[in-house]
């Protein structure tokens, strides 16, 4: 670890007994981050510090930072900017070195706040102070039934899992959350930046490549504020096979300009970051959708393709023709099919199909059973990625669907290549169940999950060229 150790912020995200300064009943703040810790599991205390007030939403509330008691190990900052340097050395006096600042009104507002936060960066570091913000939102986590999040977007309590969430903007990362656990994943850590006076982006990362839950990390970055930390995180990443997936914003003027008047952000050169990120192995995306499809997929497809040929199989020779220009806009390879799997497919499939790659089963063809046409092209050995046609049932009583489906979904677990599976009609909510139940991936758009599987692939040949540069 660099800047924090690994248990310095394994303590700073597991806080038992949370003051939250300025809580008050006028404002959503605390209501919300009561909330959220309620439906975390939380079993620590709250203080909320309000000198007109007794209690706040029946919790005990005390005059003042001086009569808080001593076992107090995190605080909150709700309070007005030019009243956050007094309670950080108020906190600091009492030994309280974790600090979310919640405030805005520093480096986002101009030149005064940018001084502001300068001081207080100055302060901070100089006492050993964690401190994460200003203007952000806090952070979830799961695995330790920990919420220090006085946002109240997120649809659906954050469950434990192994998706990483870092979001340097709180509101979108909030969507982000959102979309990810309607995906049926669960969540690692969740924790927004804000304006970063000190604990940044990077240093969150670098925890994260440490954390034995974490397996894919999501970030959404406005700006990156240390490049030196991020290429070793990067660095680290790839030793562990963690794809880091990014959001990065910016690519605009009129981008830029949102990024400074947020959290005082300064956008640096896109087509510099862009080549950085392909360096570093990092997996730049450009869309929400995008973000989350591709997490999606690293989170729930269990190996990575050992290289860069894709097979189709499909009922459709028009979906085929679609398929095959997806692949061709997002560089994805779709070589020929060994002559063993013609041969085979041939006999799998009616003598008016023409075995190809993308393959058309035809209308009929898949009647004999999926089983044999996937595990033929599993079998071949120009193919490192299988992306067969299935249907998505409508309810339980879909006898169709599962037929087609479950011929080849059970051979997944013991084939050794990864096989995604994409729909050939409308999602239902029970299919959706039915397939996270099963702790599948799926492609339900064909142009986001073309291109969420273009990453997978290049992040396979980007792990497997460090290798072989590395002497591995």
């Amino acid at each position: 670890m660099g800047t924090y150790s690994l248990e310095e912020l394994e303590r700073y995200f597991s806080p038992h007994h949370i003051a939250v300064i300025g809580a008050t009943p006028n404002n959503q703040w605390f209501g919300n981050i009561v909330a959220n810790a309620v439906e975390a599991g939380f079993t620590g205390r709250f203080y909320p510090v309000n000198p007109r007030a007794e209690e706040i939403y029946g919790v005990r509330a005390f005059p003042n930072i001086d009569e808080l008691p001593a076992e107090v190990d995190f605080a909150v900052l709700i309070v007005k900017s030019s009243l956050v340097p007094d309670a950080v050395r108020k906190l600091n006096n009492r030994g309280v070195k974790h600090v979310l600042l919640v405030s805005s009104g520093f480096a986002e507002v101009g030149e005064e706040g940018r001084n502001s936060q300068v001081q207080l960066r100055r302060y901070c570091r100089d006492e050993g102070i964690i401190l994460m913000g200003p203007n952000c939102l806090g952070f979830v986590n799961p695995a330790k039934k920990v919420s220090v999040f006085s946002g109240r977007a997120v649809e659906g309590a954050p469950f434990s899992g192994h998706v990483a969430v870092v979001g340097q903007s709180g509101a979108t990362s909030e969507v982000i959350a959102t979309k990810i656990l309607k995906k049926g994943l669960g969540i690692s850590l969740y924790v927004t930046t804000g304006n970063e006076a000190l604990l940044t982006a990077e240093d969150c990362m670098e925890y994260l490549v440490h954390d034995d839950r974490t397996r894919v990390i999501t970030a959404f970055i406005e700006e990156f504020r240390n490049v030196r930390k991020l290429k070793e995180v990067a660095s680290r990443a790839a030793e562990e096979r963690i794809p880091i997936i990014i959001l990065k914003i910016g690519s605009s003027a009129k981008g830029k300009k949102a990024a400074a008047s947020h959290t005082g952000a300064l956008a640096g050169n896109d087509r510099i970051i862009d080549g950085l990120c392909r360096q570093l192995g990092i997996i730049r995306v450009e869309t929400i959708e995008e973000l989350v499809e591709t997490t999606a997929l690293f989170s729930r497809v269990p190996r990575l393709p050992a290289g860069p040929g894709l097979g189709i199989c499909t009922f459709s020779g028009g979906l085929c023709g679609l398929y095959a220009d997806l692949c061709d806009r997002y560089g994805i390879a779709l070589p020929p099919l060994e002559e063993k799997t013609l041969s085979r497919l041939k006999e799998l499939l009616p003598a008016f199909a023409l075995p190809d790659n993308p393959l058309d089963v035809t209308g009929s063809g898949f009647l004999g059973g999926m089983k044999e046409i996937v595990q033929s092209m599993v079998e071949d050995g120009n193919l490192d990625l299988i992306v067969p046609i299935c249907i998505p049932p409508q309810n339980e009583e879909d006898f169709f669907a599962p037929i087609i489906n479950d011929s080849f979904l059970k051979i997944l677990p013991t084939v050794k290549k990864p096989v995604v599976p994409i729909t050939f009609r409308e999602m239902t909510d029970y299919a959706r169940r039915y397939f996270n139940e099963k702790g599948l991936f799926y492609i339900e758009s064909p142009d986001v999950g073309f291109r969420a599987l273009a990453h997978f692939i290049g992040y396979g040949v980007f792990l497997k060229r460090s290798a072989e540069g590395n002497g591995s």
